[in-house]
């Protein structure tokens, strides 16, 4: 599916936006909202040590289920912390995992390293024995290079993550066109890969990303089709890579696409991971 046109918004409703999402990223405290979302810093047992996170909680006793929020090739930051606390705000508990922390692979060396997928394994461990938690009721959600990864974690773990979202992720190494070196030049194709999935998949992808082109979101909805396995993808015309980050000096920040790709987001995660009213 894609999405429409978006409309277009007056410049002051995108700097309120913006400025919202900067609130979102600030430390949060009670306010007239009500209590809020319980942010702290954990470690978890990685592939090789304990491994750096934060974990989001919203207000209340009852066991939620538990979101994995991966981030990009560029680390963890404000843009991912921010999407994991909104998120936790909607009723989930949230982690943010940092998997570059205890390994130095270089940009070549870390597409489908072994040791991060090793630290995925045990983050979703982590967040399925939080006593908040419902072990049950797991998904991931990732952008870029970390929405491969959960595509990637959801295969090797089938029956244990229920739902996968993927921002404007790489499906194809080879189908990029261009020069690639290390880990990247061998990396299979995730259509080698999603025929072990159980979990559904959501894909977004900007229609203007330069950086990973659309076709990538494209070629990954085509083998989940081909492999019988549910996936829904939704495209979002002149939006660019990243193009639901707002926090930092080179985001290409669309307030449309970023806000129909969260609500689609919201409403995915909540078809699969809540139970029914």
């Amino acid at each position: 599916m894609t999405a429409g046109s978006p409309a277009p918004r007056d410049p002051r409703g995108l700097l309120a936006l913006a400025l919202g999402l900067l609130l979102l990223a600030a430390p949060a405290s009670p306010g007239a909202d009500g209590p809020a979302v319980r942010a702290r810093a954990v470690d978890y047992p990685g592939a090789e040590g304990d491994m750096p996170a934060r974990l989001y909680e919203p207000p209340g006793a009852a066991r939620l289920p538990g979101v994995l929020v991966l981030h990009t090739i560029a680390g963890p930051g404000p843009n991912l912390e921010a999407f994991a606390r909104e998120l936790a705000a909607a009723g989930y508990v949230t982690l943010t995992p940092d998997v570059f922390a205890l390994h130095d692979f270089g940009a070549e060396g870390r597409t489908d390293h072994p040791l991060i997928l090793g630290d995925l394994a045990g983050a979703l461990d982590f967040l399925a024995a939080q006593p908040r938690v419902d072990a049950g009721r797991l998904g991931a959600v990732g952008f870029s290079f970390g929405g491969r990864a959960a595509v990637l974690l959801a295969a090797a773990h089938p029956e244990r993550l229920r739902a996968v979202v993927v921002y404007y992720a790489i499906a194809s190494h080879a189908a990029l066109g261009r020069p690639l070196a290390g880990r990247a030049a061998r990396a299979e194709p995730l259509a080698a890969r999603v025929g072990a999935l159980h979990a559904p998949v959501l894909i977004h992808h900007g229609e203007a990303d330069t950086n990973v082109p659309v076709e990538q979101g494209r070629l990954l909805h085509r083998a989940l089709a081909a492999a019988g396995k549910p996936g829904m993808l939704y495209t979002y015309p002149g939006a660019e890579h990243l193009f639901n980050f707002s926090l930092g000096p080179d985001v290409h920040f669309n307030p449309d696409a970023a806000r129909l790709a969260w609500q689609r987001t919201v409403r995915f995660l909540d078809t699969h991971l809540k139970p029914p009213r």
